[in-house]
């Protein structure tokens, strides 16, 4: 099939449509030099070819009209790698959230900009899997930049990463982060609990991981009552130290965010939370 130039951006960048329609960026250093709109694109000097969501399309387009082509396919490089070691779907908004990340690193290391990443503290323990996988793109990008980064940079990936498995925006992340890391400091002050490689933290997390989403979007569990109400009424009677902490963390939720945590909610909290201590 031939592709024919629909918009040249630069001698780099152009944009052309597929067979169905949809838009298509072709990446390639010297690829759109002497190209108008209309003529046919040499493939052969296309080094990479992008078909994103509609959503994201134009926001990536604005993003790289700017950049050289080097860093754009490091940055793609750096993308497909993270798709191919998480087990979760990445959404494209990744394509212009850690693409504009990637490219503003560079440029504040170049001058001098350091971040104070304390913030993101607890990143490592409340993202494992992510955080594992962003240290691992550090040390890429490190080695193909030629750059000194430091590894506080792969908590700022972490969450670009967390972002794109969850479509969220990046506001909300902080917020889900803010909220958990608020829910861990409960616990903690609890129980004589640490980050560990135990599958019951693991799992603690991850529940509360989409129970704060629920909290962020505002959402509830649809369940029956029927179904919990008696386990609940056992559980309470037997944890009565593990309730206790899920009555804090619901009252920390109601107060600051404005949230009901409803039985069903309290239930599955104090699940993971009996596992995790017990």
């Amino acid at each position: 099939m031939k592709y024919i130039a629909k918009r040249v951006y630069n001698n780099n960048v152009v944009l052309s449509e597929n067979k169905r329609g949809e838009e298509v960026i072709f990446v390639g250093k010297g690829l759109a030099y002497g190209l108008s709109k209309g003529d046919t694109i040499d493939l052969e000097k296309a080094e990479k070819t992008f078909e994103l969501s509609r959503e994201s399309n134009q926001k990536f387009i604005d993003l790289i009209k700017d950049v050289s082509p080097e860093d754009i396919l490091l940055c793609e490089r750096v993308i497909t790698y993270i798709k191919e070691q998480s087990n979760k779907e990445i959404d494209d908004s990744i394509y212009v959230t850690l693409t504009d990340h990637i490219i503003n690193m560079i440029d504040r290391i170049r001058m001098g900009i350091d971040f104070d990443s304390a913030i993101l503290l607890n990143i490592k323990s409340l993202y494992k899997q992510e955080y594992y996988i962003a240290l691992q793109v550090v040390k890429i990008l490190r080695k193909e930049l030629n750059m000194k980064i430091d590894d506080s940079e792969a908590s700022f990936i972490t969450l670009h990463i967390v972002n794109a498995e969850m479509s969220s925006n990046m506001m909300q992340m902080y917020e889900v982060t803010t909220i958990m890391e608020g829910i861990l400091g409960i616990v903690r002050n609890e129980f004589n609990i640490t980050e560990n490689n135990s599958d019951s933290y693991d799992r603690f997390i991850t529940h509360c991981r989409f129970f704060v989403q629920r909290v962020v979007n505002r959402e509830y569990l649809d369940k029956d009552p029927s179904t919990y109400e008696q386990m609940f009424k056992v559980m309470l009677d037997l944890y009565k130290k593990q309730y206790s902490c899920v009555h804090k963390i619901a009252d920390y939720i109601e107060k600051k965010y404005n949230y009901l945590v409803e039985d069903d909610e309290r239930m599955y909290l104090l699940i993971h939370l009996v596992k995790l201590t017990s």
